[in-house]
Parts: C-alpha cells; sequence; structure tokens
C-alpha cells in the first residue's frame, strides 16, 4: 500500500512535467483540446525550431560562463569561511558567525536595489560579472562547510601540520578531498542559482551580447516572434523551458549523490 501511494505521488508530481514536453511537441490547434491529449496526434519540432533560430550557442556561452565562475568563487568563499569557523578561534567569532547567517532569513528581493548600487559602484554593471557577484556568498553553503569540516579527524590535520604545511595546503590537499561531499553539494546548489536567477539576470544583462540562455529564451518567447498559423505561440515558452532545464537536470543527476552524502554528514555533526 505504501508503495502504490508513493508511485501515485510520484506520477502526479511529474504530469507537469510530462505535459511541459508534450506541450513543447504540439501545435497549435492541440494545446487546447479538452481533455487533454499524453500525446500529440502529430508531433511537430516546429516549436524548437524557433528556438533554434536565435543566437543559443551565445547565450549558452554565456550561461556556461556564468555557471563556472559561480561554482568556482562560491565553492572557494564557503569552503575557506567554513574552514576558519571550524577551525580557528578568535575575537567575536559568535557575533561574526550569527552576522554572516542571518543572510538566510533576507529575503533576495529585499536586497536588488542595493546589490544594483553595489554593481555599479564596482563598475561591473552590465556584465556577466555582475550576475556572479552576488552568488558568491551563500550563507547555508557556509554553515555546511563549517558543519562538515568539522567531522574531519584532527589527528590527520595535526599530522600535516607536524609535516610543514601551510593552512592552504591544509585545506586544498586534506580537507578538501576528504569533504568532496559538501564541496559538490555546495557547487550543486551555487550552480542552480546561477541558472535560475533570472530577475537580477533580467535586471542586469541587457545587451544581447551578454544575455545568457534563461534570459535569452525567455525574452525571444515573451515577444511572439513569428506568427505562424500552424504553430503554437505558447509552445514557444514551453520549448525554451525544455531547453532550460535540461542543463539543471543534467547538474542535480551528476551530483545527486553527492547531494545526500553531504545532508547526512552535516546532520550528523
Amino acid at each position: 500500500m505504501n508503495r502504490a501511494v508513493l508511485v501515485a505521488i510520484i506520477v502526479v508530481m511529474l504530469l507537469p512535467v510530462w505535459f511541459l514536453i508534450v506541450g513543447s511537441l504540439t501545435e497549435m490547434r492541440g494545446l487546447f483540446i479538452m481533455p487533454p491529449r499524453f500525446w500529440p496526434r502529430m508531433p511537430t519540432l516546429d516549436n524548437y525550431r524557433w528556438v533554434t533560430s536565435h543566437p543559443v550557442l551565445l547565450w549558452a556561452r554565456n550561461s556556461g560562463i556564468v555557471l563556472a565562475m559561480t561554482v568556482v568563487l562560491a565553492v572557494a568563499v564557503s569552503a575557506s569561511g567554513g574552514y576558519a569557523f571550524a577551525f580557528y578561534s578568535f575575537r567575536c567569532k559568535r557575533v561574526l558567525w550569527a552576522l554572516l547567517l542571518s543572510g538566510v532569513m533576507v529575503p533576495r528581493m529585499s536586497l536588488i536595489i542595493p546589490l544594483f548600487v553595489v554593481m555599479r559602484k564596482l563598475g561591473v554593471a552590465g556584465t556577466l560579472w555582475s550576475a556572479v557577484l552576488p552568488l558568491c556568498y551563500m550563507p547555508m553553503g557556509l554553515y555546511l562547510a563549517r558543519a562538515y569540516f568539522e567531522t574531519v579527524p584532527k589527528g590527520v590535520m595535526d599530522s600535516a601540520r607536524i609535516d610543514g604545511a601551510n593552512d592552504l595546503q591544509i585545506l586544498l590537499r586534506i580537507v578538501a578531498p576528504i569533504s568532496r561531499p559538501i564541496i559538490t553539494a555546495i557547487a550543486l546548489f551555487s550552480g542552480l542559482g546561477a541558472l535560475g536567477d533570472y530577475l537580477w539576470q533580467l535586471l542586469q544583462l541587457q545587451r544581447p551580447d551578454v544575455h545568457t540562455l534563461l534570459i535569452g529564451l525567455m525574452r525571444a518567447a515573451m515577444s511572439r516572434g513569428g506568427g505562424e498559423a500552424t504553430v503554437n505561440p505558447i509552445g514557444y515558452s514551453l520549448a525554451s523551458a525544455v531547453v532550460l532545464a535540461l542543463p539543471m537536470l543534467a547538474i542535480f543527476l551528476i551530483a545527486n549523490k553527492y547531494f545526500v552524502t553531504a545532508l547526512g554528514g552535516a546532520v550528523r555533526e
């Protein structure tokens, strides 16, 4: 019985995804048929041809750059900060830790204007850097890194210090390899955040040459270009959503096992 309920819940959760795929393959008349079909009678790829008629390679390159820079910087900030708070004692440590973690309770929308001003002051407004820098600091990533690092055996680190290793070498060669699950989980969180940060990227990346795949396809879909009588205008948005979901799905499938392991380690701590 429990298995049947679980299967039913999974089916209900996956139905919107299935109709998303079906809608992206449906021509204009087929989408509004009631009851809806579970597979279009005459599947068409015209919606996907419309997607490829735009500079998706340029947008994909920009998305890849934003993704790579965000993941590298977010992992570096979270790992170095977690290492410092896990293994060092210094004045006002608890107060500073509380202030850093308070970012979890601050809604992202309330930071839009301050972030916009900061990007202008730094001179990176309207560039890909403006989409990367606000995502480098992750309060939850810092918390998970510290919690996981504190489970690393102290004897291994002490042996490395006796052999003359400095803190950077210990972090890169000992702590990071042992903590690969949490590093991968932080990379997963930051990567998904970079790929789905629609509102901020929409405000910052105004020029067509710096559009990411998310901004380029969503703007093109909302413009409702084309107007062919046989193609479903809504299908443009659905096909764009399928294309945008593919990199997120790939990242999650690759990092899924590390994500589960990382949360288990943090909870045990």
